[in-house]
């Protein structure tokens, strides 16, 4: 029996073959998984069909740019190309939108599909990361077609693996996302390598961390926040895209269940929510958000809006506290 996920990938495979230039996309402030599925997409293509003209693109990230740098475009490299975008739940966090609607467009992702941007949408909610949906899309046209898989894109597969569900310890890890990483060390990389490049931090981020548990703040039982403004992120020398990655550290706090970052970008407030029990991305939604049931995020448009996600925030958490204690 033929399931969706094959239709699917049938359909996104004849799009690869039919075009001679393909772009892939993936979403702003890029983490490991959106590094991960987009290198791995290129590679992969690149691999099977060396002829074709392949092009990355989104601004790079520092701390991520050891994996490979993205290519400079303009509009017109775009007339009669393939447009893929990996990782990438709506269509305003696409990064690097000049393509139209004259480029056939082709969504990869996991996350609770609220934007069905692309004329095909290869959604899959039940994997680790977008990475892991690509290694199954892979497997399925290995098995059929004998599509092969090169070492670099089973290095940033892994990788992006690793960062979505933070070393494996995060609930999204299943069964089957350990079956892919077994098969994906497999290949000829430095695992080891791969993931101290991952944890190296530069000097002003780690001053920040430290900031970090200095500030934080508990707003309720089982709530905590940290509110990050410009003058704090200029005092210490790091982006917006810096600070997110610090959001995981409060984690491990006693008694804590949901927890946000709330990060000044001027002229709006954007909220990193996570959570160890209660579904917070509902909650996101109400805040022009989205995301997983336990990472999600949110806009609020000043400090006084935060205070009310804050509120619900608490609301969530004193009925998950009710009903599962």
């Amino acid at each position: 029996m033929t399931t969706i996920y094959e239709n699917l990938y049938e359909e996104i495979f004849l799009k690869i073959k039919e075009n001679d230039k393909i772009i892939i996309h993936r979403h702003e402030r890029p983490d490991p998984d959106a590094y991960g599925s987009q290198g791995a997409m290129y590679q992969l293509i690149r691999e099977n069909f060396p002829e074709k003209e392949l092009i990355t693109v989104g601004k790079d990230s520092p701390s991520l740019n050891f994996l490979f740098t993205n290519t400079e475009v303009s509009e017109e490299d775009y007339k009669d190309a393939l447009v893929i975008v990996t990782d990438t739940a709506n269509f305003p966090r696409i990064d690097g939108k000049l393509f139209t609607k004259n480029n056939f467009l082709i969504k990869i992702d996991h996350h609770p599909p609220l934007d069905d941007y692309g004329n095909i949408n290869l959604v899959d909610t039940e994997v680790s990361s977008c990475s892991e949906l690509i290694y199954n899309f892979y497997t399925y046209l290995n098995k059929k077609y004998g599509i092969r898989l090169n070492d670099e894109a089973a290095k940033l597969l892994y990788l992006g693996i690793v960062g979505d569900t933070g070393r494996f310890l995060f609930p999204n890890t299943s069964n089957n996302t350990l079956q892919v990483a077994s098969e994906l060390i497999k290949y000829n990389f430095n695992m080891s390598e791969l993931l101290d490049k991952l944890e190296i931090t530069s000097e002003n981020l780690m001053r920040f961390r430290a900031f970090i548990f200095e500030k934080y703040d508990v707003y309720q039982d089982g709530v905590a926040y940290l509110k990050i403004t410009k003058e704090d992120m200029d005092k210490y020398g790091v982006d917006p895209g810096e600070v997110s990655t610090g959001v995981n550290l409060l984690r491990s706090l006693e008694g804590l269940y949901a927890w946000c970052f709330a990060i000044d970008e001027g002229n709006k407030v954007r909220v990193r929510i996570r959570s160890k029990g209660p579904v917070i991305n509902t909650l996101a939604e109400k805040y022009a958000g989205g995301g997983h049931p336990l990472a999600s995020g949110a806009t609020v448009k000043n400090w006084e809006e935060l205070d009310d996600l804050l509120d619900d925030m608490a609301r969530v958490v004193a009925e998950y506290i009710r009903e599962n204690e």
